[in-house]
């Protein structure tokens, strides 16, 4: 598979191609549990300007709108670290495909209450759950006994309080896929909505 899509590519020579088939991945990852894009590597840059990073499930992708969302506490140190400097990085491999993507984008939550709303009660409860841990992500404990959850109740609301999503507006991304005749990377920049590529040695 890796080899025809790289062949098809390079035959071609079309930046287009090879956009359209990492964006496609993407897309599917979106729903996909198991795919190797359903889990990105987040990073930021803190207020002391080391870099941070972790793993992000990833909740939407739009290339219309060329953003990506993913959820998480508003007590961790992912808020923290944005407040600070919204740029961050996204990057994600698909081993099948031998395809690496790095996405550079701003990041911000997204305060519409309507939206948050929607996305909480569609989610599985299973989901929900680590929103109802009273002690905030990343905070000190003596013990594995002192992680608590605030008990549930009919409304399904317990933990909204604690949940937000995150919005990275994509400024530019580059993918590289890797080939034995040779890798092949690009870079694309965003400009007014529209993805323009130029090839770059790998």
């Amino acid at each position: 598979m890796n080899k025809e899509i790289i062949e098809k590519i390079r035959e071609k020579d079309s930046l287009e191609l090879a956009l359209d088939t990492a964006m496609n991945k993407l897309q599917r990852a979106v729903k996909k549990r198991n795919d190797d894009l359903h889990l990105l590597n987040f990073v930021t840059v803190d207020e002391k300007n080391r870099p941070n990073t972790r793993n992000v499930v990833l909740r939407d992708f739009s290339l219309k709108n060329l953003t990506i969302r993913f959820h998480t506490d508003k007590r961790s140190s992912k808020i923290k670290d944005i407040k600070a400097n919204k740029n961050v990085c996204l990057i994600g491999y698909d081993k099948r495909a031998k395809l690496q993507i790095r996405i550079s984008a701003e990041a911000s939550p997204i305060n519409d209450e309507e939206i948050l709303m929607d996305i909480w009660q569609k989610m599985y409860p299973m989901s929900r759950e680590c929103y109802r841990v009273t002690k905030s992500p990343g905070d000190k404990i003596k013990s594995l006994s002192e992680i608590k959850f605030d008990e549930g109740d009919e409304s399904n609301l317990i933990g909204y309080d604690n949940f937000v999503a995150i919005q990275c507006d994509i400024k530019s991304l580059e993918i590289l896929y890797l080939g034995h005749a040779g890798h092949i990377r690009a870079r694309y920049i965003n400009s007014n909505g529209s993805l323009n590529g130029e090839w770059i040695v790998p």
